[in-house]
């Protein structure tokens, strides 16, 4: 496909977190090993600080008296779940929906209000600690209890939930393998208290593993049947201790959560439904927010965004610098073979590529151009911040690009091509046009393969494209948490290896990284791997926006949250009327 003009949208996700904070976190205690740190509450730099906007009110502008229960949100998504199995899903509305249901052991909770959370937050969990530098021991707390829906029938959550719980999570979650792999066994010690043993020191155990966008949460056995084949029978098998219980479920329509009216949390939630209607197209998400049959949209271009602000009156926009669930772009350059198996090769990739004229012309002034992570994740280097010798290859230099071609033996350039998909939203095929067009100037010839989504999650996510091609995802979640991210996109056993990485070098120094409980260290390792991934370009991060959330009139919420686990946010929503 030839290139054309490229001017597109904007594509962001935000996450709001609003109202009333639950109880304060636990502090966890350390091991008897007092050499080892416990690595409980990583030290973050300071929290940028959300900002939000709200349109003129049709009517009053008296402040509301405060919380209360009532109201349905309606959260647009684009399509039904691949799977309703808790520990198989990994796309954004039913992940979101699981920790709506099920209790994620722990969280990123953000306090004061307005602030980008980095604070990890014990959610379903009452206190921890380190036994050694490779046993973990933790407390629930005590009365959760799941739903009262049979089979489970309102019992209390206890620690033996966990071993089930974990082997699901371990055994299917494909996305999480190199990480739940470290794990080596779950045990529970006695009623509240389960022991997880590790094959080797993580230092980053709870923000990485349990945190996470694909955190573990605990579940009822009894719930998916005796041979677990009900779990993806939502309505017989979603009994979590969540806020919300499924309700139904209209294929291709729409599914719907209610609220739990036995909540361990007392008084929460706020609302009493979240319904998730199946919107693909962003212009009838507009559309829909401005007619009031939705009230929350969180994947408006920015030119959207600023129409909804002067025509939605209410309608509030909430952002946060850093990713969302659909923050992080990537175009990926297949390592295993020619010609990217080539560094020169992939280094004048990067410098043909024009990161500004991305942010002007497709964002419209409204993105930052990265290094190797988002500016918001833990340990993050800024572009500003790396070597001169590093920082080059972030920078547009298609004379220098030309250089490098002919030193690897490519003078008069080559043929290739980008992979991508007409399943995600304005602006990735905009970009991906954009990429061809500056390519081509150094004698890069790449043509645009859009393919159809599911074809393109059998190859691209999977790492399964032609050698010798490229590939663009922008769907990549990244939450504060760093060790993931270096893990998940440049190591051999990375679960996002889209570029089909395989350095020994890079692999034994994050495994350094992984094992370390000393923060300052941690950090040094990080801003290695970091300058490793842009110097080697591995795979190269383009521009990145804020994330963004935009709430209809009489919608309260006042955080910005990352990742998929919105259980918080919906806890503390709540509507006027």
């Amino acid at each position: 496909m030839r290139a054309r003009r490229w001017i597109g949208w904007l594509a962001v996700m935000g996450i709001v977190l609003a109202g009333c904070a639950p109880a304060a976190t636990p502090t966890p205690t350390t091991g008897p090993k007092p050499t080892v740190a416990p690595g409980v509450t990583p030290t973050r730099t300071p929290s940028p600080v959300a900002t939000a906007t709200r349109a003129p009110a049709a009517t009053s502008t008296a402040a509301p008296v405060g919380p209360r229960v009532g109201g349905t949100i309606r959260w647009p998504t684009e399509q039904d779940p691949p799977s309703w199995d808790p520990s198989k899903t990994h796309v954004d509305a039913s992940t979101t929906s699981k920790y709506l249901v099920f209790t994620k052991l722990f969280t990123f909770w953000s306090q004061p209000a307005k602030s980008c959370p980095t604070e990890v937050y014990a959610n379903g969990i009452e206190s921890w600690r380190w036994a050694d530098d490779t046993t973990a021991e933790f407390t629930l707390r005590k009365g959760m209890k799941y739903q009262d829906r049979p089979p489970v029938n309102g019992r209390e959550v206890v620690a033996a939930d966990m071993v089930p719980s974990f082997a699901r999570y371990q055994k299917n979650l494909a996305y999480m393998a190199s990480q739940s792999n470290v794990v080596e066994s779950v045990q529970a010690t006695d009623k509240y208290t389960f022991r997880m043993k590790l094959k080797s020191p993580w230092g980053g155990l709870v923000t990485e593993l349990f945190a996470s966008n694909y955190g573990v949460w605990i579940e009822p056995s009894e719930a998916g049947g005796p041979d677990g084949s009900l779990w993806e029978r939502p309505e017989k098998s979603w009994i979590g201790s969540g806020p919300f219980l499924f309700d139904s479920w209209q294929p291709g329509v729409k599914w719907r959560f209610v609220r739990n009216p036995s909540y361990w949390r007392p008084g929460l939630p706020y609302v009493e439904a979240v319904e998730y209607p199946i919107i693909p197209d962003v212009s009838t998400r507009l559309a829909a927010i401005s007619s009031g049959q939705i009230n929350v949209v969180r994947e408006l271009p920015e030119q959207l965004l600023a129409v909804a602000e002067q025509r939605v009156a209410g309608a509030q926009v909430i952002r946060c610098p850093g990713p969302g669930v659909r923050g992080a772009s990537f175009l990926w350059m297949n390592n295993s073979g020619a010609p990217f198996d080539n560094p020169l090769v992939r280094q004048a990739v990067s410098m043909a590529i024009d990161r500004q004229a991305i942010v002007d012309t497709i964002y419209i002034g409204k993105a930052r151009i990265v290094g190797a992570l988002p500016l918001a994740t833990q340990y993050s280097v800024a572009p500003a911040d790396l070597p001169a010798e590093v920082r080059q290859y972030l920078e547009n230099n298609p004379d220098r690009a030309r250089q490098l071609l002919a030193q690897a033996g490519y003078p008069s350039g080559f043929t290739t091509a980008i992979n991508t998909t007409s399943g995600y939203p304005s602006p990735t095929q905009q970009i991906a046009e954009a990429l061809s067009a500056m390519l081509s100037k150094v004698g890069i010839r790449a043509s645009l393969n859009i393919m159809e989504y599911g074809r393109y999650t059998q190859t691209v996510l999977q790492a399964k494209y032609p050698v010798g091609e490229m590939a663009m995802s922008p769907r990549i979640s990244v939450t504060p948490e760093t060790g993931n991210s270096l893990e998940a996109f440049w190591s051999k056993s990375g679960s996002v290896n889209r570029s089909v990485v395989n350095d020994p070098e890079y692999d034994k120094l994050f495994q350094s990284f992984r094992a370390s409980f000393d923060e300052t260290q941690r950090k040094d390792l990080a801003r290695q791997l970091q300058v490793m991934s842009v110097s080697k370009a591995y795979a190269l991060s383009l521009p990145l926006t804020d994330t963004t959330l935009l709430t209809g009139p009489g919608v309260h919420v006042f955080y910005t949250i990352p990742g998929r686990d919105i259980s918080l946010l919906m806890e503390n929503i709540w509507m006027e009327k």
